[in-house]
């Protein structure tokens, strides 16, 4: 793994922590002022802004890390040639579905440009642009790992460690 790669991954873990901190600021904060009887109206939406940067952001993270959950009840008890070829099928489907969210993401942030998001002076299509970002790296470990799978490189079921 090289430098780029490695910085990239920390800042993807260090945005993760950071969404997740804000959102419980937040949350915390319209928690409060309700209680004082003093609604901060725009906690809500921005709650959920977040709720949707921290979900696709981790869920690039996983993809990043090979840590989204599998069944390998069939996969694992195939022989290894075999294995590699399904695995191949496998994260393909999983490019393909990269490519999916960049379209719709592209869609959906571009629709969403021009309208103001209801408590907050933002546009409403940022709540859209992290499908971008996870369809990005989707894609392209989806598509690397479909090749290396093809070019021979072991499948590596659960608990067996790191995916190459």
């Amino acid at each position: 793994m090289n430098v780029m790669t490695r910085l990239a991954d920390r800042t993807l873990v260090l945005a993760c922590n950071a969404s997740l901190i804000l959102l419980l600021l937040v949350v915390m904060a319209g928690v409060v002022s309700r209680a004082l009887d003093r609604p901060v109206v725009w906690s809500d939406e921005l709650s959920r802004f977040l709720m949707v940067w921290l979900s696709f952001l981790g869920w690039t993270l996983a993809t990043r890390n090979h840590a989204h959950i599998r069944v390998g009840l069939v996969l694992d008890r195939l022989p290894p040639r075999a294995q590699r070829a399904v695995e191949a099928v496998i994260q393909a489907i999983t490019g393909s579905i990269g490519l999916a969210f960049i379209w719709y993401g592209l869609m959906l942030t571009g629709r969403n440009a021009g309208v103001q998001a209801v408590t907050m002076p933002i546009p409403a299509g940022l709540l859209y642009v992290p499908l971008l970002f996870t369809g990005v790296v989707m894609a392209f470990e989806g598509y690397v790992r479909a090749w290396r799978h093809l070019r021979g490189a072991p499948y590596v079921g659960f608990g067996d460690g790191d995916a190459p």
